[in-house]
């Protein structure tokens, strides 16, 4: 058993967030009424080595659910965000200083969105964020010029604690990467997994720096413990080396995985529980597939909450407002909107919350089934896991 982490900064190697001011991309520009005044939104993108991709997904997703929605003409100015917010956070409080911006939003972890509530509130300008979802937030604080949607971890590691609970068995075994071993959802499934009953058997946390191989002394572990399900909490091209590795274990053949979605990505015919806030792309809206094949943005978990937020945020700037209180409340009071299906906000819009999808077949034979969340798991509060582990937002290393 690992003793609890305090609250740290995971690997952040990032320099200074950098500005970069950019109009919308032409097919945006086609999309918008450009006899309106501009709407100037400074944009917060994720700057990720473990997903390289994850910043230009997540911009080019906002910029296309900006599109759909015909919202009035946008344009955006984006800084690219490290790990660490004190970089970020001084650059968004220089250009509200020195530029005329309407609203900032981006893929803000809690940490940074701290600081940055702090810094918008006091100059008066809306705050949208999207997040991961790995950590817990509190839901007592609640400013009119705020929203918050996710991907939805924390909620998606509950329920899969009631999914595998319900279909596997009581005895579960943890393996994940050191970088996820410090995140809230961790803590959350093990909450979760415990109130039903069930007994975390043994954990392994892979990548250490001490350790000579990436998977040393897992398949012991597993083989000693004879679990009835291993529960694998990775990300990143780790997830996949994972998967290669189980792949290459006869000896656990009969022992259930369960995991997040992209722990099968790219890896056919592993069979393992999963559980998602967004449907895989043989099941998805065909009209939100069309237009992300049309944008040829590939159907990932970034694209789509930026996809999301775009959407959600055009749809709003399209309708008629007086002021920014106007908006942000038709934003609170309205359903998001995008390739996730509608989603609402939770309790003082402290983040999204909305269908589950469920999956137990190899990847060329899924059958995704749509799951509700209020059905699913109890409703999560900052009390319901302990904290402990990394400050740094998942992903941005």
């Amino acid at each position: 058993m690992i003793a609890p982490l305090h609250r740290r900064h995971f690997m952040a190697t990032a320099s200074a967030a950098v500005a970069t001011s950019t109009a919308l991309s032409p097919a945006v520009h086609a999309a918008v009424n450009a006899a309106h005044a501009p709407c100037h939104i400074l944009g917060i993108a994720p700057s990720s080595q473990k997903l390289p991709q994850l910043a230009s997904d997540y911009q080019r997703g906002v910029e296309l659910g900006l599109a759909l929605a015909n919202a009035p003409q946008v344009k955006l100015t984006w800084l690219s965000a490290g790990p660490l917010p004190a970089a970020p956070a001084r650059a968004v409080e220089a250009a509200l200083r020195h530029w005329p911006i309407d609203a900032v939003m981006g893929w803000i972890p809690p940490l940074l969105e701290k600081k940055l509530s702090a810094i918008t509130v006091k100059a008066g300008v809306p705050l949208w964020i999207s997040d991961s979802g790995a950590d817990i937030t509190p839901t007592t604080e609640h400013h009119p010029l705020r929203v918050r949607h996710s991907l939805e971890l924390c909620a998606m590691a509950s329920a899969l604690a009631d999914k595998v609970h319900a279909q596997c068995g009581p005895r579960a075994f943890l393996s994940m990467g050191w970088h996820e071993s410090g995140y809230d959802f961790v803590q959350t499934f093990q909450h979760r997994w415990r109130s039903l009953g069930g007994q975390v058997v043994g954990r392994h946390v892979a990548g250490l720096p001490e350790q000579s191989q990436e998977f040393d002394g897992l398949k012991q572990a597993i083989a000693f413990q004879q679990p009835d399900v291993v529960v694998a909490l990775f990300s990143g091209s780790q997830s996949h080396r994972f998967t290669q590795w189980w792949q290459a274990q006869s000896a656990l053949a009969r022992i259930e995985l369960a995991g997040f979605p992209w722990l099968s990505d790219g890896i056919p015919n592993t069979r393992m529980w999963t559980v998602a806030s967004w449907p895989s792309a043989d099941t998805a809206d065909s009209a939100w597939r069309a237009h992300f094949e049309k944008a040829g943005l590939a159907w990932t978990p970034g694209a789509l909450l930026g996809a999301e937020a775009g959407a959600s945020l055009g749809s709003a700037l399209a309708a008629p407002s007086n002021n920014a209180r106007d908006l942000w409340a038709s934003l609170r009071a309205s359903p998001l909107s995008g390739p996730r299906g509608e989603r609402l906000w939770a309790t003082a819009a402290s983040d999204s919350i909305g269908t589950l999808w469920v999956t137990a077949e190899p990847r060329n034979f899924r059958h995704s089934t749509a799951w509700l969340q209020c059905q699913a798991y109890p409703s999560l509060s900052a009390s319901a896991a302990a904290h402990s582990g990394w400050t740094t937002g998942y992903f941005l290393t």
